[in-house]
């Protein structure tokens, strides 16, 4: 009852705000100030929005009884938030007492108390006459022998007894470790000479070695004026030669010069020249010479004519090895 109270004041002291009340004036002229309107004094229109603020109501002036039943209602609030909860008020007096109710039914039985301590132990009686005697029991075990004595006074030594046969020899024992080597000894004096032996029987003869010459022949060879060719040539393997060539030259000019080289490789190792009389004469000619090449190398014979064409005919080389 009290909380229902204590809500209904805080309801009832909700004052609006003074938003609220403005809003609501300019609504009470409006709808509800239709003397002020009839008289033609103020129109709605004549109110400029927020034209009336807080400051031109005196405190007190409008209250909700001055509002329209609508403008009321728009001004009620919900429900307030629960309040605290207030104090316990004072306890009561106590209630008469009432009548005697009817007993109970009995109780189950209650669980075993603990056990009490133990009595202090009470006085001794007086002493009872002296039993007989009972039989003698049976003898106990023997007990474990007593230590050992100390040991007597040594007696006198009793005379030797004759001795006993020898026993067999017992078995060799193992062969101990070699020694170290001993120190080497002086070297003896050298033996004579033993008598010199037959000589022994010769060797068969080798087969003796053949020597195989190289060789390469060139028929007709045109000798172009002014430039040399090769009228003859032979490959020959590394090692030293005996080297023979020859030829048969002849020229179309009387008088003509005619040169010939033998070369091993690019290196000339002999050569010739001379001066033919008669135009169209064929004349020999031959080139000779010992050479040693380190690798395989082509030996030849090389010749040029000076004024006329001319020609190297019959042309031969032969390379002798020499081991």
């Amino acid at each position: 009852m009290k909380r229902a109270i204590k809500k209904l004041g805080e309801q009832r002291r909700r004052w609006p705000t003074p938003s609220i009340v403005l809003a609501a004036a300019a609504l009470f002229v409006v709808l509800g100030g239709s003397a002020v309107a009839a008289n033609g004094l103020i129109h709605a229109g004549d109110i400029a929005p927020g034209a009336v603020t807080s400051q031109a109501i005196r405190s007190g002036a409008v209250e909700p009884k001055d509002l329209s039943t609508g403008t009321r209602a728009l001004l009620v609030g919900g429900p307030g938030a629960v309040g605290a909860k207030g104090d316990s008020g004072p306890s009561g007096a106590p209630g008469a007492n009432g009548p005697v109710g009817p007993s109970g039914a009995g109780g189950a039985k209650g669980a075993d108390g603990v056990s009490g301590t133990n009595g202090a132990n009470g006085a001794d009686g007086d002493k009872g006459a002296d039993g007989i005697n009972g039989t003698n029991g049976a003898n106990g075990a023997n007990g474990p022998n007593g230590a050992n004595g100390a040991d007597g006074a040594r007696g006198t030594d009793g005379v030797d007894g004759t001795n006993g046969a020898n026993g067999a020899n017992g078995a060799n024992g193992p062969n101990g470790a070699n020694g170290a080597n001993g120190v080497d000894g002086t070297d003896g004096v050298d033996g004579v000479d033993g008598a010199k032996g037959s000589n022994g029987t010769n060797g068969v003869n080798g087969t003796n070695g053949t020597i195989a010459p190289l060789s390469a022949k060139q028929g007709a060879t045109a000798l172009p004026t002014g430039s040399s060719a090769t009228v003859v040539e032979l490959a020959v393997p590394a090692g030293n030669y005996v080297v023979l060539a020859k030829t048969q030259l002849s020229h179309t000019g009387a008088g003509d010069t005619v040169e010939c080289f033998l070369k091993a490789g690019a290196t000339t190792i002999d050569q010739i020249a001379m001066k033919t009389l008669p135009a169209l004469a064929a004349i020999p000619a031959s080139l000779q010479a010992v050479t040693t090449t380190t690798s395989p190398t082509q030996l030849s014979v090389q010749c040029n004519v000076a004024v006329a064409n001319g020609a190297a005919n019959f042309s031969s080389l032969i390379a002798i090895p020499t081991g």
